[in-house]
């Protein structure tokens, strides 16, 4: 007992060990938490490659069409960047598995316009097959200003993948809070 109040006032310090391998390869991913504007590590931009990603970075070509699963209109004060950087990070939240369990793993890449989750299938020797994915994307129209769409695309696109439902749900509560923080005052 004399332990537990104890540690309620003497926390034990903090020490954080970084290893050199891990640093390095470590995506940035820009912080949330309001600073005094002064820059870090964290606010590097660098260039993410979609490595394993079927299609052409989320642009559409004029013959593909994909799976409407949603569409959003956002506010017109809405900070795209912003935007899009808590939409991949929602996104990239669902790889750790621990607030939402899936039955089969995901790549989360980052595209040009928002997010690209890619559902993983293992084939014959080990491969890795990306048959569908849904690219969470924002842009902007002549007519409705930013808009948000969520669409399935892939060899398998008419086939929901399994999860798509509760990846959806969480979509929707994540595009809630992101349209309240890209919000522009």
């Amino acid at each position: 007992m004399a332990f537990a109040a104890t540690s309620l006032f003497f926390p034990p310090p903090v020490v954080t060990v970084r290893s050199p391998a891990i640093f390095l390869r470590r995506l940035s991913i820009p912080c949330l938490l309001p600073t005094n504007g002064a820059m870090s590590r964290r606010h590097i931009k660098r260039a993410i490659v979609a490595n394993a990603s079927p299609g052409n970075g989320g642009f559409k070509a004029e013959g593909e069409d994909g799976v409407s699963l949603g569409t959003m209109k956002l506010p017109v004060n809405t900070d795209l960047a912003r935007f899009e950087t808590l939409l991949f990070q929602w996104a990239n939240s669902l790889c750790q598995g621990a607030n939402l369990p899936l039955p089969v793993p995901l790549k989360v890449d980052r595209i040009s316009g928002g997010a690209r989750l890619g559902f993983i299938v293992m084939e014959d020797e080990g491969k890795t097959d990306v048959p569908v994915y849904i690219d969470c994307l924002v842009f902007q129209t002549t007519e409705n200003g930013l808009v948000f769409q969520a669409t399935r695309n892939g060899r398998k696109k008419d086939k929901a993948p399994p999860g798509e439902e509760r990846i959806m749900r969480s979509l929707l509560g994540a595009l809630k809070k992101a349209v309240e923080i890209a919000r522009v005052t």
